[in-house]
């Protein structure tokens, strides 16, 4: 497993994290103090930013995860990945693909998500 590999299934531990102290261990471990996260429909700045969005997305999305479906493609600091949100009994209802930008000290710096598939979408 490569670096980025490692940082981005962080990353998803973080998102699937239920409890909010390890919740934040891992996005203090994953993410630049000053990183931001930004898709259609949720954005976060910092730590607690970032923390506040997931923690919106369990409340709405009980015993949900988030998942990676395809490998870390990277070159010098970017990287992209597509990932699912599966339901409890794994079902997916939602796909997507993720661009981040890496900081000097190996951390997310910024993601930007964008939704392939969703409920209701055209």
């Amino acid at each position: 497993m490569n670096a980025n590999t490692d940082l981005i299934d962080r990353y998803f531990a973080a998102w699937n994290e239920a409890d909010p102290a390890s919740r934040r261990e891992l996005i203090a471990a994953t993410w630049s103090t000053t990183g931001t996260y930004l898709d259609p429909l949720l954005s976060g700045d910092g730590h607690a930013g970032i923390d506040a969005m997931i923690r919106a997305v369990h409340e709405r999305f009980p015993r949900h995860t988030f998942r990676r479906t395809t490998d870390v493609d990277g070159f010098a600091n970017r990287l992209r990945f597509s990932w699912e949100l599966v339901t409890p009994d794994g079902t997916p209802i939602v796909k997507g693909s993720d661009f981040g930008v890496v900081d000097t000290a190996g951390r997310l710096q910024a993601v930007t998500g964008f939704l392939d598939a969703a409920p209701g979408a055209a």
